[in-house]
């Protein structure tokens, strides 16, 4: 550690550590200003104060960002990142809690798992302490059983590996009772965290599965067995809830460690990607890696940074994409350690046709991006027309000129005002002081007079030669025209007297009206 904090003196500030476990007592003198408190997502009714709450939550905070308390926090107990900030996310139960043994409270967790990781991410977090697996709650000497991971767990680890969040995990304490897998530690992307005692033994209790990452300090006593007639393993003397200390040996508090050396990789470096964080952490390890549980070796913080450096320094691409296929090597093969894939190696070619259909969705994109623009502008020139028709309607009612449109086009000038015609510039011919009048062969029928006088014009819209209406011909032609023979008489008849009723009979006819009638 002391070569660690060297190589990062900010010792992880401006780094935020997300804690999911079972609470985090942040009044404790040790991490005091360090912890913000996300929500219960577990929802199992414990909360602050109250028993099975904050134990293993408390421990691992402490061991990630505790700063110690008293003079130069000379006193207390001082994480590996003291600098960096604690996010806790309530999610699981304590080993030993009773609702452990409650399977409607145990399979809702994997789910609160899930959430918590989505909370983290969407809160700043850049480095994730996840929990045990659920599965293994019930029983503090291992259990048989564990919980088989989720889809919402599986889908919630993808979506920070591909946000750039480091996800560190506990590897599982039940290596003595089945071994069974543990997850979120065998998720893909997660470095998952072995446990190991004071002499660097495996801890008896530490899950041995092929995804084990690298080891850390888990215990700190004899690594005996835990049913054995000797003393149990020690464990690491960490911060408790309500002030005090308490000493606890799992693979979590191995987990705590390693998301703490995480913490000041991410601190120092911050370009590194969550693949080259575990990069650094697992080919630094030291000791005897490839054996069952051990991964690439035990933990090593200086050397850690060191590697680090080492990869920051390396040429880099201007844009990496950043998938969880990519996401660090977690010891699929604990054999030896995994090398980190070269892009080029993770492309693979398509299926066949896969490019014609490539190009046939492309030009349909095409084709429909154009149709909308085609509608689009065909819209816009309708609303243009019905706007200026409504205009010109609006100006009409008002009694407005109307203004030239925004396109209009120029209009050729209107022709001149045909000559007003003059029915009386001169004497009609043949009259007092007038010309002559034209002889009456020229006047018979079927011919009309065109006068000589050229003030005359036709009327508008009729042609030089056309024949004049008869009001408009001389009067003498009218004069020598034959004049047409009287009607004859109409036939007289006779329906004999006409009498009148007279209301007075005693008069007889009226006198005027058989005048009248004897005249007829």
């Amino acid at each position: 550690m002391a070569a660690a904090w060297r190589a990062a003196p900010a010792v992880g500030k401006g780094v935020t550590v997300a804690v999911l476990s079972t609470g985090v007592d942040g009044s404790h003198p040790d991490l005091t200003g360090q912890v913000t408190t996300g929500p219960d997502l577990a929802d199992t009714g414990r909360e602050p104060g109250s028993a099975f709450w904050g134990d293993e939550g408390t421990a691992v905070a402490g061991l990630i960002a505790g700063h110690g308390h008293g003079t130069g926090g000379s006193a207390g107990v001082t994480g590996v990142a003291p600098g960096a900030r604690i996010l806790s996310v309530q999610v699981t139960l304590e080993y030993n809690d009773p609702l452990g043994s409650d399977s409607a409270v145990v399979d809702r967790l994997p789910a609160a798992i899930a959430a918590g990781i989505r909370y983290a991410v969407a809160h700043g977090a850049t480095v994730i302490s996840l929990p045990l697996d659920p599965g293994t709650m019930a029983a503090p000497e291992g259990a048989s059983t564990a919980s088989d991971g989720s889809q919402a767990e599986q889908a919630a680890v993808s979506y920070a590996i591909s946000r750039g969040v480091v996800l560190v995990a506990p590897a599982g304490d039940n290596g003595d009772g089945g071994n069974v897998v543990n997850y979120p530690a065998a998720y893909p992307g997660v470095i998952a965290v072995g446990a190991t005692a004071r002499d660097g033994s495996l801890a008896p209790f530490a899950n041995t599965g092929s995804y084990v990452a690298l080891t850390a300090p888990g215990a700190a006593g004899p690594a005996v067995a835990a049913d054995s007639d000797t003393a149990p393993p020690v464990g690491l003397t960490v911060p408790a809830p309500g002030g005090g200390y308490q000493t606890l040996a799992s693979t979590d508090m191995a987990a705590a460690l390693t998301a703490g050396v995480a913490a000041l990789i991410r601190g120092r470096y911050p370009g590194l990607t969550p693949a080259e964080v575990g990069q650094a952490l697992e080919e630094s390890a030291t000791g005897s890696g490839g054996a069952a549980g051990r991964g690439h070796g035990a933990l090593n913080a200086g050397k850690a940074l060191t590697r680090a450096a080492a990869i920051a320094a390396q040429p880099r691409p201007s844009a990496t994409p950043t998938a969880p296929a990519s996401a660090p090597a977690t010891a699929q093969s604990a054999a030896a350690p995994t090398a980190a894939p070269s892009p080029a190696a993770s492309v693979r070619p398509g299926p066949p046709g896969q490019g014609l259909r490539s190009v046939i969705v492309d030009l349909l994109i095409a084709v429909c991006a154009l149709i909308a623009v085609l509608v689009g502008a065909l819209t816009v020139t309708w609303a243009r027309r019905r706007r200026r028709a409504a205009q010109a309607d609006e100006a009409a009612r008002e009694g407005r000129p109307r203004g030239p449109g925004r396109h209009s086009r120029a209009l050729p000038p209107a022709p001149p005002a045909p000559p007003t015609v003059q029915t009386s510039a001169a004497p009609w011919p043949g009259a007092a002081g007038g010309p002559p009048a034209p002889p009456r062969a020229a006047i018979g029928a079927g011919s009309a007079w065109v006068s000589p006088n050229p003030s005359v014009r036709p009327g508008p819209g009729r042609p030089p030669d056309a024949p004049l209406a008869p009001w408009e011909q001389s009067p003498s032609a009218f004069a020598a025209a034959p004049v047409p023979k009287a009607p004859p008489p109409w036939p007289l008849s006779s329906t004999g007297p006409m009498y009148v009723w007279n209301p007075d009979a005693t008069t007889g006819p009226h006198p005027r009206i058989v005048e009248e009638d004897q005249e007829q």
